[in-house]
């Protein structure tokens, strides 16, 4: 029952936050949406900045767990990137909740990097190492350095004042994706790109 009703109060939040957006939403306006008393909001999750970041959290893990199946699903290492990379596909999370997010909440977009940093770095590094045995991914490029690339990309556009700059996120994302996988891909493969 515990765990439900924590999850109640995940989902309702998530919902408020993804309409109204983060600053908008109260605790009350949550509370009142489960329903449940406040305290019991605060007893999950003691503050807002707690329950922010456990959307966050959530939407990452869920992320994850989707690259997780496109690199299984996928023929081979330059399709699973252009998956994982593709924007256009992807759960629609509204701007406004992560411009909020990331402005108001400077600690949880840390954590969040944190995470990237941690959990799925490593992963994608592995998978670049694939594609060029394959030889679908360019061999004299260094996997390390790719992923300093994407990971100094990723915290780049995790500042609110970088992003401020940009009116469509998907649009920046696609155009990354563009970038980064012609960049990569072996001569003979230049053409199969998405």
């Amino acid at each position: 029952m515990k765990r439900n009703k924590r999850e109640q109060i995940l989902e309702k939040a998530t919902e408020l936050f993804f309409v109204r957006g983060v600053a908008d939403v109260s605790m009350d306006d949550i509370a009142a949406a489960v329903p449940a008393a406040k305290m019991t909001i605060y007893k999950y999750f003691q503050s807002k900045d707690r329950l922010v970041g456990a959307v966050m959290e959530r939407y990452v893990r869920e992320q994850h767990e989707i690259m997780n199946r496109k690199i299984e699903e996928s023929p081979d290492t330059l399709s699973a990137l252009a998956s994982i990379l593709d924007y256009q596909n992807m759960p629609v999370v509204p701007e406004r909740f992560i411009r909020e997010s990331l402005e108001l909440y400077p600690q949880i977009t840390a954590d969040l990097l944190h995470y990237y940093r941690e959990h799925m770095h490593d992963q994608l590094r592995d998978l670049i190492v694939r594609g060029q045995e394959e030889g679908v991914i360019r061999k004299e490029l260094s996997p390390h350095i790719l992923m300093v690339y994407m990971q100094g990309v990723t915290e780049f556009f995790a500042r609110p004042d970088v992003l401020a700059q940009f009116h469509d996120l998907r649009l920046l994302g696609e155009q990354f994706r563009t970038m980064f996988l012609y960049g990569i891909a072996a001569p003979n493969d230049w053409s199969a790109q998405p």
